[in-house]
């Protein structure tokens, strides 16, 4: 298993497509190679002071500790470059949602209170 940044123009299984993969800041896109092939995906970017995480999937090959060295990993190297917080948004009525919430406040992160609704733009 390595985790290691994405390299621009790679073939992504269908699942972990999402369409960041794209554009150009792949070194905010870390993947688990498993076999010789990337089985989990986890994307950020910079924001001014924080970075924003934005998705991380896997395929059914990944092992769980793929996805636990991949956050580790990418949290590294993110606090590396100068980042000393981050944010992001999930739903925790998923499960797999839910489980990072649980990482998230056992590594000291918090939920602010209240219903949020998010809010996007200029997709086309």
């Amino acid at each position: 298993m390595i985790v290691r940044n994405y390299i621009k123009g790679e073939e992504l299984p269908e699942y972990l497509r999402t369409g960041f993969e794209v554009g150009n800041m792949p070194e905010w896109i870390w993947v688990v190679e498993r076999e010789g092939k990337v089985v989990a995906l986890f994307i950020a970017a910079p924001a001014h002071v924080v970075a924003i995480l934005l998705r991380l999937l896997s395929t059914r090959e990944a092992h769980p500790n793929d996805i636990r060295a991949l956050l580790v990993k990418a949290m590294s190297d993110i606090k590396e470059r100068g980042y000393k917080a981050y944010v992001t948004w999930l739903n925790p009525d998923r499960p797999a949602e839910a489980a990072l919430l649980s990482i998230i406040q056992s590594g000291g992160g918090m939920q602010f209170p209240g219903e949020r609704q998010v809010l996007c733009g200029g997709k086309s």
